[in-house]
C-alpha cells in the first residue's frame, strides 16, 4: 500500500516505493504529474510551477490576487509577498526566472521566526510595522554556508519591500535596502584560452557536433539559450538575425551580426535537416537546459571541467578587445546596452596595450645599456 503525505509545496504528495525510494506528484483537478526526485532542488522548483501553472490554466482557475489575499492575514510579510507575486514586476519575469523567484520567496515564508525549540511562528505572518533589518539579516543568514543563495534572498527581499500600492507609492519602507550583501568575490567563469580550444577541438575531432558548437560559439558569442535556438531560418544571406533570448520579455535585444568566413565554412560542411543547427542523435532541437549539460559534458570529455560555455563567450570579447575591438563594436556583437560590461574587456586590453607602450619608454639615461654591459662581460 502507498503511503502518501502531504509535502510543503500545495497539491504535491510524496509517495515512498517499494525499493523505499521517494517519488513526487503534482495531483490537482484529478492530475497527476510526476515531479524531480529532490524537492530542494532548483530542478524540482521549476518543474513545480512549470506543472502547476498548466493544470490551472487548463482549468481555467488561476488563482487571482483577491482571492488569494483573502486567504492571507492582511499587512503582513506573507500578504506583501502576494503582493509582489501579482505585480506587473514579476508577472513581466520569464518563466523560468519566476519559478526560481517563487522557490525563493515560499522557502522564506516557511522559515520559522525563531530557531528556540518549540516557537511555531513564521517570518510570513509578521506584522509589515515590525518587519525591519534584523528580520532581512535573519533570512540571509540562515544561508550563511551558501554565500551566493543568501545574496539571491537579499535580492528578493530588496524587489519585495519595494512592492507599491493602487496610490503607485511604496507600502513600507524597503529596510532590505539597509543590508548588505555576503558579495563572495570570485572571478567568475573562466576565459577559455586558445590552447583549451585547441585541445578540445583535438578531442572531439573536427567533423563532431562538439566542435560544430564550438564554432557557434567562439563566432558569435552567443549563450546557450540562443545556441539552443540558432538556425539556418535566422540567416539571410551572411548575416544572422536574432532576439537574444535573455530579456526578451522585459528589454529585447535584437541582434544583426554578420556571419565570419571561418564558421560559414564550418556550417556549409554540417548539413543540416532541422530549424536549429544543434540537434539531438535523434534530430530534434535541444532544449536549453539539455544543451547545457551536453556542452558540461563536452568540456568534461575533453579534460577541461572548468570550462564553460560562458568560458567560451568571455574569450572571445577578450580577443577581440585585445585585437583593437572597441566598447561600441563588442556593445553591437553581444548585445550589451549599458557599456559597463563592454569596458571590463576593453578596459584590460587597453591596460596591457599601455603597459606595453610604457616599457618602451623606459630609458634611465643609458644606464640601463651599462647592465646589459655587465651581463656580456660573464
Amino acid at each position: 500500500m502507498n503511503a502518501m503525505s502531504k509535502t510543503r509545496y500545495s497539491y504535491v504528495d510524496k509517495n515512498p516505493t517499494r525499493h523505499g525510494k521517494i517519488r513526487y506528484y503534482l495531483r490537482r483537478y484529478g492530475r497527476r504529474i510526476r515531479l524531480p526526485d529532490d524537492i530542494d532542488s532548483e530542478e524540482f522548483a521549476v518543474a513545480y510551477w512549470k506543472a502547476r501553472n498548466a493544470v490551472e490554466k487548463e482549468r481555467g482557475s488561476v488563482d487571482g490576487p483577491d482571492r488569494v489575499l483573502a486567504a492571507v492575514k492582511q499587512n503582513t510579510f506573507r500578504w506583501l509577498c502576494v503582493l509582489y507575486l501579482s505585480s506587473s514586476d514579476y508577472l513581466r519575469l520569464d518563466d523560468s526566472t519566476r519559478a526560481k523567484r517563487r522557490a525563493i520567496i515560499d522557502s522564506m515564508c516557511l522559515e520559522p521566526l525563531t530557531l528556540r525549540e518549540g516557537d511555531k511562528r513564521l517570518i510570513a505572518d509578521v506584522p509589515l510595522p515590525l518587519f525591519n533589518a534584523g528580520h532581512v539579516e535573519g533570512l540571509r543568514d540562515r544561508k550563511l554556508k551558501t554565500p551566493f543563495a543568501a545574496d539571491e534572498r537579499l535580492k528578493v527581499l530588496r524587489q519585495i519591500l519595494d512592492t507599491r500600492g493602487p496610490d503607485g507609492k511604496p507600502i513600507v519602507h524597503n529596510v532590505a535596502r539597509t543590508v548588505k550583501p555576503f558579495r563572495k568575490q570570485t572571478e567568475g567563469h573562466h576565459t577559455i584560452t586558445p590552447s583549451e580550444i585547441e585541445r578540445f577541438i583535438q578531442h572531439h575531432g573536427e567533423r563532431s557536433k562538439a566542435v560544430l558548437a564550438m564554432a557557434l560559439m567562439m563566432f558569435t558569442g552567443f549563450r546557450v539559450s540562443d545556441l539552443a535556438v540558432i538556425g539556418p531560418q535566422h540567416r539571410r544571406g551572411d548575416v544572422f538575425h536574432l532576439r537574444l533570448f535573455k530579456n526578451r520579455n522585459r528589454t529585447p535585444v535584437d541582434v544583426v551580426m554578420p556571419l565570419h568566413p571561418i564558421l560559414g565554412a564550418v556550417l556549409a560542411s554540417y548539413p543540416v535537416k532541422g530549424m536549429t543547427y544543434m540537434q539531438t542523435e535523434h534530430g530534434k532541437a535541444y532544449s536549453v537546459k539539455g544543451l547545457g549539460n551536453r556542452i558540461s559534458d563536452w568540456f568534461d570529455q575533453a579534460g577541461l571541467p572548468h570550462c564553460t560555455a560562458h568560458s567560451v563567450r568571455k574569450g572571445l570579447a577578450t580577443d577581440q578587445a585585445h585585437n583593437g575591438a572597441t566598447d561600441l563594436m563588442l556593445e553591437a556583437m553581444f548585445g550589451w546596452k549599458d557599456g559597463k560590461t563592454s569596458k571590463i574587456y576593453t578596459r584590460n586590453a587597453e591596460q596591457a596595450r599601455l603597459a606595453r607602450h610604457a616599457i618602451d619608454t623606459i630609458a634611465w639615461d643609458g644606464i640601463g645599456a651599462k647592465l646589459l654591459a655587465l651581463g656580456g662581460e660573464r
